[in-house]
């Protein structure tokens, strides 16, 4: 390459890349990169006297080389770090410190005695560097090509300035995305990809929305060629201000029904770029997907429909309990890192120093080029998701009126393929950089015996095929490769980069198509904006943690969405249209809470989640004469049983709470038959055993709380005529109320959280439950709440959440959890209703005088206080506290009714659950208007 690339050049290009890797042994792939920079160099003979007019040779090879390093260090590290962390004498040498150990390495002595180690490191590491070079030759050669049209499509004049390989998977024999930076500065994007399906998407695009303007960009400009797609650079962009925001949300919305349309999937965070004219998609690969389950007769309700809704896009969170990739990887993003609780990798830290090491750090998603921003910071999604919905009803019904033109283009459209996904990528990733820890490189089997770890089961494969699949699979992954699927439109054969498997899918990509698009209209759309409101709220990893955005002033914050509070028939609407299952076992998905955040679950036996709502639903049917859903509740509660929660050896108190735990499931049941619905056989018997015989000696205070724990549960075994209930060997009820007295503190003082839920009282009214049930053998919780008793009516104690007026009345930590717990312990200790009014009067009028606030939620909210009042005005024959609660609710509706409430959780809009959303709203209203409908027995009772 004369002057362009001589030896001189060569080599200092080289001891370039190694010295800015020297922390990390660098100088030991110096001859892998050597190898490289002579192979580019032999390039110019091979190709013409135009070569040189193409391309900047030196900084090309600067480029390539410093990709090759960090492709290398990702194989070698571990390895090296390992070597230098584990040096023994048995060669009869001694430690060498990190200086003098890459020194060694550097060499040919040493670094063959490590390869002699380990052969299957030599070869990846070659193949790696070697295919990385190919790579880079079938971008310039593309480039001399397409030098024309690349200048006219996307301004790209002069030579190749530089390549930026590994942009991305490597797939189909090291093949990546790649940069392409030209003389004039301008980039652009190759993708080393054969057919996709963008020219049948655009096509689909240009007949609904002809100038563009109704989805926005969508997609970048690309040049499309047979073996191969040039596409023009999206930068992320920010928004000027809140009527961008809108109009951004508004098109996102309306490209996620324009892509579910048609069954898109893996439109995950780096597949997506947030502009400022709206979201572009820059991946088109998988934007139809064939069935996730070939086989007919396996099917599963759930998963059908999650495969057939909005969220199999991954535009939006999909986060459920359990799930390993448990982080937001969605493409609308999420404004707060996510923090994974099950997945780790490795950092390496203090680099070039005799300390260099590994350290396991969680795996974490940031905030990244897929998410809104304003110049001053991101744009929180969750804020905006009434311009989503809105934005994704418009969109349906345009295509809907188009339906015919989208089924033609569908059916017209030739020459197109869809990347099949047979597994998660990130289930690849892991395996393939396990596979790169020094146990796994003395020799190319063992990798192999690590891969053939996989399960043989693949998304959309039939059952004939799979092992195909497999083998296909193995061989990608041995040689450093995500395993690429690739089907054509008209075909069922499924082509890997060695083989293609014949019938390897049940249907064609463009049947599915097909069907897809009937499925799309012949769903309710109601419950695919359900999904997504849901998935929003899905987004944190803690729902209590405040959130802040760019614009959240001018945000709507889903209160053009909320449902109607005064009138509950909009929100059964929406229930009926979310039901799956079937008449006799119906279900649908809900958020759940798991741990501090919300996830997507089905509705469950919990009481204060979808048992709670079971609840309220046969209730409404009860006292109305049916709730207008159509739904089987005595159904639904078999359903949601028939895969009860685990169950731990020993019973922690959480699953003995009533509300929360395993035994809420049966606690459900009870109040169902107490209504009339009969599910008498599905009651959960089996889940409570006390396998280890665990005594109460080791609980703590904490271990006795009212809602997650044994206080809860106490109050269960005082309230419920129960014939099977769990008595566990070891802590029958007797011997945990004795060990309540010896926890719960000085009865005459009081210091810490007094509220019910979590607090002091919610251990009195569990003593309190024991004591009216004669299980207080020894007399001392009598005495002990009967000292209590004098004490807080002397002194009437107040912990933080009872000071602030503004958020004191609730029944969690407020005057009325408070209020019912001293009415539970007056009662116990034999006080007349009469007496317990003239008690607790001063309580009361907090729980109606004070702020009703914006909580909607039973917990920490206006319901709460409502059911308390009821339950008081029922149990203290106090009829005035019916009126009040009437009063209270009304005071809500008028403050807040036109959409400023909330529910008792993070940022969810109409949480279904009934401790914390509208179940519990809906509930408690009609205790006031109906003195027949009572709470449940363990947030009530005698």
């Amino acid at each position: 390459m004369g002057t362009g690339l001589d030896d001189d050049t060569l080599h200092r290009l080289v001891r370039d890349r190694v010295e800015e890797k020297s922390g990390l042994f660098g100088g030991f792939y110096r001859p892998l990169l050597l190898d490289c920079a002579q192979r580019m160099r032999a390039w110019e003979p091979d190709r013409g006297p135009g070569y040189a007019r193409s391309v900047d040779p030196r900084g090309l090879a600067a480029s390539v080389l410093g990709s090759v390093m960090d492709l290398c260090q990702s194989i070698g590290a571990r390895t090296l770090i390992t070597a230098f962390r584990s040096q023994e004498d048995s060669r009869g040498r001694p430690r060498l410190g990190y200086a003098d150990f890459h020194a060694r390495v550097r060499t040919d002595a040493g670094r063959r005695e490590l390869f002699d180690d380990f052969p299957e490191l030599e070869r990846l590491l070659v193949l790696a560097a070697r295919r990385r070079v190919d790579l880079v030759r079938e971008v310039v050669d593309a480039v001399r090509r397409d030098a024309a049209e690349l200048a006219r499509e996307f301004g790209a004049r002069g030579r190749v300035a530089a390549v930026s390989p590994g942009l991305g998977d490597s797939h189909r024999g090291g093949r990546t995305v790649c940069f392409v930076t030209f003389d004039n500065g301008v980039s652009v994007v190759y993708k080393p990809q054969r057919r996709s399906c963008h020219a049948l998407v655009d096509t689909l695009r240009s007949a609904v929305d002809g100038d563009g303007g109704f989805f926005g960009p969508l997609f970048p400009k690309a040049l499309v060629r047979p073996e191969y797609v040039w596409q023009g650079v999206v930068r992320h962009t920010h928004l000027d201000g809140p009527g961008d925001a809108a109009e951004y949300f508004r098109r996102f919305g309306r490209s996620a029904a324009l892509l579910s349309l048609i069954g898109a999937n893996d439109l995950h965070y780096e597949n997506v770029i947030a502009t400022a004219r709206g979201p572009v998609v820059v991946d088109t690969e998988t934007l139809v997907s064939l069935p996730n389950r070939p086989d007919p007769e396996n099917r599963h309700a759930v998963g059908d429909d999650v495969e057939a809704s909005v969220l199999n896009t991954l535009l939006f969170p999909a986060r459920y309990p359990g799930m390993v990739l448990d982080m937001d990887i969605s493409a609308i993003g999420n404004v707060r890192r996510s923090r994974s609780r099950s997945l780790d990798s490795f950092v390496v830290v203090d680099e070039g120093t005799d300390d260099i090491r590994f350290d396991k750090v969680a795996v974490t998603m940031e905030p990244g080029p897929n998410v809104a921003a304003a110049h001053d910071g991101w744009v929180d999604p969750a804020m905006w998701v009434d311009e989503v919905v809105a934005g994704f009803r418009e969109a349906h019904g345009r295509l809907r009126e188009r339906a015919g033109e989208v089924e033609e283009v569908l059916s017209r459209v030739d020459d197109w393929s869809v990347r099949q996904i047979v597994r998660p990528t990130f289930v690849y990733s892991r395996f393939l950089q396990a596979s790169t820890h020094p146990a796994y490189l003395r020799d190319a089997r063992d990798r192999r015996r690590l891969f053939e770890k996989l399960p043989r089961h693949h998304r959309g494969v039939a059952q004939d095929g799979r092992d195909a699949v497999f083998e296909e699979e193995v061989r990608s992954l041995l040689d450093m490769d995500i395993p690429f699927y690739e089907v054509g439109c008209d075909s069922r054969a499924m082509a890997g980069t060695g083989a293609t498997v014949a019938d390897a899918v049940a249907v064609t990509p463009r049947r599915s198509a097909l069907a897809r698009v009937r499925a799309f209209f012949d769903r309710p759309v109601e419950r695919d904006l359900a999904y997504i409101r849901y998935a929003l709220a899905c987004s944190p990893d803690d729902v209590w943690e405040e959130r802040h955005g760019a614009f959240e002033e001018e945000a709507p914050h889903g209160r053009t969405l909320l449902p109607e509070l005064a009138d509950p028939g909009p929100w059964h609407a929406r229930l009926a249209d979310l039901a799956l299952g079937g008449a006799e076992r119906p279900t649908w998905i809900m958020p759940v809470l798991d741990g501090t955040a919300l996830r997507f679950g089905t509705v469950n036996p919990l009481l204060h989640e979808g048992g709670g709502l079971l609840l309220y639903l046969a209730g409404a049917a009860r006292a109305q004469g049916g709730n207008g859903t159509g739904i089987d509740v005595g159904g639904a509660y078999a359903a949601a049983v028939e895969k009860p929660l685990p169950s731990p050896a020993a019973p922690t108190p959480l699953s003995l709470s009533p509300f929360t735990g395993n035994l809420s499931q049966r606690v459900t049941g009870l109040e169902l038959e107490r209504l009339g619905v009969g599910v008498r056989e599905a009651l959960p018997r089996t889940a409570f055993e006390n396998r280890r015989e665990t005594g109460p000696d080791g609980l703590s205070v904490e271990d006795f709380d009212y809602l997650n724990g044994l206080g809860g549960y106490l109050a269960y075994r005082g309230e419920y005529e129960d014939p099977d209930d769990p008595v566990l060997p070891g802590l029958e009820p007797a011997r945990l109320l004795e060990r309540l007295v010896d926890l719960d503190g000085p009865p005459t003082g009081h210091g810490g959280e007094l509220g019910l839920a979590h607090g002091r009282f919610g251990r009195i009214v569990a003593m309190s439950a024991m004591v009216r049930q004669g299980e207080d053998a020894s007399g001392r919780a009598a005495a002990h709440l009967e000292r209590f008793a004098s004490a807080y009516l002397r002194h009437r104690w107040r912990d933080d959440a009872l000071r602030d007026r503004a958020g004191s009345g609730g029944w969690c930590k407020g005057y009325a959890g408070v209020a019912f717990g001293l009415t539970k312990l007056l009662r116990a200790l034999g006080h007349s209703a009469a007496q317990t009014r003239a008690a607790i009067a001063p309580e009361v009028e907090r729980v109606v005088g004070d702020d009703p606030g914006r909580d909607i939620s039973f917990c920490h909210g206006v319901s709460g206080r409502v059911a308390m009042l009821c339950w008081l005005a029922d149990r203290l024959d106090w009829p005035e506290l019916r009126t009040e609660a009437k009063a209270l609710g009304a005071r809500f509706l008028e403050r807040h009714g036109d959409g400023t409430w909330t529910c008792g959780v993070g940022i969810a809009l109409d949480l279904p659950s009934f401790l914390f959303g509208l179940s519990g709203w809906h509930f408690t209203r009609l205790m006031a208007d109906d003195p027949s409908v009572e709470l449940p027995l363990c947030l009530g009772g005698r």
